[in-house]
């Protein structure tokens, strides 16, 4: 599991960030994986070894950078696979903890996607995938006052076979491509339990405000008049 944390800092008129290594809230439960050779959130091509990212400017650029409220941001996810795997799919699923209550829930999924691998039972393969890297974009959601402060996102891809062992369905390999299993992969791949293939990640995304236009216009004002006693002053003095 890859724990991460984006602390985005903004002075009143400067902005900065810094990037510090933090833990998720217990709060939150935990999502554990055994393996990475079927399923991971990585970008190999662009050597990152992360599967997260965000663009603010419509996908020009894609990073970890400052989030304010104002802008619309879309978020990226890299799934990378060494392993063919013969599973009837490889899902990937993401939440943003917008309520900020401490817990992920069904209404702050911002993305779910299945990679079909196999429409019917076969057994497992070491195989090199003929497409090892795959690529997900969630739609695009527009930053508001509501959205400042702290806000966890948490982000995995595992294996159908994996959700049905971590739900308790059994273990039976054939199950995958049971109707009453593939019609509701998205409803049983839950943001906490032990999945024993693929991998998760978490950031801590910082939602700043920004100054309103009236305390901007006032503080220029403010600064205007502030200059002009000044060069009275040194006028006066010479």
């Amino acid at each position: 599991m890859k724990h991460l944390l984006g602390v985005l800092s903004v002075a009143f008129v400067a902005a900065g960030w810094a990037t510090d290594s933090q833990a998720i809230p217990v709060s939150y439960g935990q999502t554990t994986h055994d393996t990475t050779d079927w399923q991971e959130l990585a970008n190999v091509p662009a050597g990152d070894q992360y599967g997260v990212s965000w663009s603010v400017n419509n996908g020009l650029t894609w990073g970890h950078e400052d989030l304010y409220v104002g802008q619309t941001v879309q978020f990226k996810f890299n799934m990378h696979k060494d392993n063919v795997g013969t599973h009837y799919a490889d899902l990937i699923k993401a939440w943003v903890d917008w309520g900020q209550d401490g817990t992920f829930n069904s209404t702050e999924k911002i993305f779910y996607a299945e990679h079909l691998l196999s429409t019917e039972p076969v057994l497992g393969s070491g195989q090199t995938p003929a497409t090892p890297d795959l690529e997900y974009f969630s739609q695009k959601y527009q930053l508001t006052q509501a959205n400042v402060g702290e806000l966890w996102l948490r982000a995995l891809v595992t294996c159908s076979h994996s959700i049905l062992v971590n739900t308790a369905y059994g273990a039976d390999w054939n199950m995958q491509w049971d109707p009453q299993f593939t019609q509701h992969y998205d409803e049983l791949l839950a943001p906490v339990g032990h999945y024993y293939q693929g991998e998760t990640e978490e950031w801590k995304l910082v939602v700043h405000s920004v100054p309103e236009p009236s305390t901007i216009t006032l503080l220029g004002a403010g600064f205007a008049l502030f200059s002009a006693a000044r060069r009275r002053g040194k006028k006066s003095a010479s």
